[in-house]
């Protein structure tokens, strides 16, 4: 992006938003944090990360065609696939996609089911609490 004045919005509030909203700055960028924090320039904190259409809104209220994801809060909820089809492009996974880093147990269920090295790892509901320390003792 170097020596552009190319606009995106960044979604996140944590430390790694902050780094990338400051790096994509010094590579010339105007950058928009939604809901970002007080530490974080060019913070909206009136549009959460999972609002997609007040997302939309603000984007194109700003002519802003690249939304790049931090958490995976909102690529869980599907932020990429919202925006399928339109003219703005996110930066991330597709929901089914992003499974993989939001829920362990899918995740796991996956490896064992295609043959991928993994970690023994057990899951239990809350009202097995009894059976799943007995196991880990």
């Amino acid at each position: 992006m170097s020596g552009n004045t190319k606009q995106l919005v960044l979604l996140g509030s944590g430390a790694r938003e902050h780094a990338l909203a400051t790096k994509l700055r010094q590579d010339g960028a105007t950058v928009h944090v939604l809901p970002g924090n007080a530490g974080i320039p060019g913070s909206v904190p009136d549009i959460s990360v999972t609002d997609f259409p007040a997302i939309k809104s603000f984007c194109n209220k700003h002519a802003i065609k690249l939304i790049v994801v931090g958490p995976e809060a909102p690529l869980a909820a599907g932020v990429a696939d919202y925006f399928l089809g339109s003219d703005i492009r996110v930066f991330g996974p597709r929901r089914q996609a992003a499974t993989l880093e939001s829920s362990k147990v899918w995740s796991k269920d996956f490896m064992r089911r295609h043959g991928i090295a993994t970690a023994r790892a057990w899951s239990y509901r809350s009202d097995h609490l009894a059976e799943a320390q007995a196991k880990v003792a």
